[in-house]
């Protein structure tokens, strides 16, 4: 069987934007929750890892599908993070990470004109 070195994959990812919060889903079977890399600038979120295959004494496959090695996703979030209070969990063969919205900052409008009842005259 040949085999490529260093050869990068990306699993099966959906973004979901629910109400005030991005879910990042990745289906990545047969990992751990501290093998998964997250992390996000700006508005650039890279999730990276390594899926190791299983060691078997001199194997024949027959049939090889499953991806194993390094992986990476980069994703671009539709507007800024919360960055605190984002969560990451892995759990069935899933990691879900939440990326809550980055409240808009509020841009205060002084009105020059108005009178505020003291006098320059």
């Amino acid at each position: 069987m040949l085999r490529r070195a260093n050869r990068q994959f990306t699993p099966p990812t959906d973004v979901i934007e629910l109400d005030g919060k991005v879910v990042v889903v990745v289906e990545i079977a047969g990992m751990g929750a501290g093998d998964f890399n997250i992390m996000l600038q700006n508005r650039s979120l890279t999730i990276t890892g390594v899926r190791k295959r299983m060691d078997l004494d001199h194997p024949a496959y027959h049939q090889v599908e499953i991806n194993y090695g390094e992986f990476r996703i980069d994703l671009t979030l539709p507007w800024s993070a919360q960055k605190e209070m984002i969560s990451a969990y892995y759990q069935h063969g899933f990691l879900i990470i939440e990326i809550p919205r980055k409240p808009v900052e509020q841009v205060r409008i002084v009105d020059l004109n108005a009178k505020d009842g003291t006098s320059n005259e």
